[in-house]
């Protein structure tokens, strides 16, 4: 079964700031990352995919303020609630909030870390050539298909979709699970039909 932790945590912020404020909100997507959709005069929309702490790691949220993570999550987790970095918003200082949390181990299912991973592929984006936000595993697919049918793909975005790929192929519980799911399963093989052409 896949180790894991479960982390429960709290945010100490001060009374001045309402329980509402945006500074919690910032908070959480510094942890879960968030899409930003921006509409522009023309008519156009683009959507920007912005980590967090926790966007490479395949994770569960079993309830409020707590959260399940692979163990080697863990330190990056902590750092951000002692110092407040993180890749969402860039924070000179780590403002006057606190975090408390409970740790414990945990050993998850199979189709707990299935569930998790196949998240993970579903909120994991590359820059397309055209410069547009798409879901990796489904542009790996594509330029896959692509190569078999005779194209040959821009080699940078090709070396940048294999190494998207395989970061996710070495994500925690991905080679534990990858067997149990036919995403998982079908990811590895377009991958692997990449990586040859």
């Amino acid at each position: 079964m896949p180790k894991a932790y479960f982390i429960q945590y709290k945010f100490i912020i001060p009374k001045s700031i309402k329980h509402s404020s945006y500074t919690y909100q910032k908070l959480f997507r510094a942890i879960y990352g968030y899409t930003q959709t921006v509409c522009k005069s023309s008519g156009k929309t683009y959507r920007y995919h912005r980590k967090g702490i926790l966007s490479a790691y395949p994770y569960l949220r079993p309830g409020k303020n707590c959260v399940i993570i692979p163990t080697n999550a863990l330190q990056d987790l902590k750092n951000f609630f002692l110092t407040g970095k993180n890749p969402t918003h860039y924070w000179h200082v780590k403002g006057d909030w606190k975090a408390t949390y409970y740790m414990d181990e945990k050993d998850v299912s199979e189709e707990e870390a299935v569930k998790a991973v196949e998240e993970l592929l579903d909120r994991t984006f590359i820059i397309s050539s055209e410069k547009e936000p798409r879901k990796l595993s489904d542009e790996i697919a594509l330029i896959s298909q692509q190569s078999r049918n005779g194209a040959n793909p821009e080699e940078n975005y090709k070396k940048a979709l294999l190494a998207g790929g395989q970061a996710l192929a070495s994500a925690s519980w991905f080679k534990e699970c990858s067997q149990k799911s036919g995403k998982l399963s079908e990811f590895v093989k377009e991958l692997s039909s990449l990586g040859r052409a």
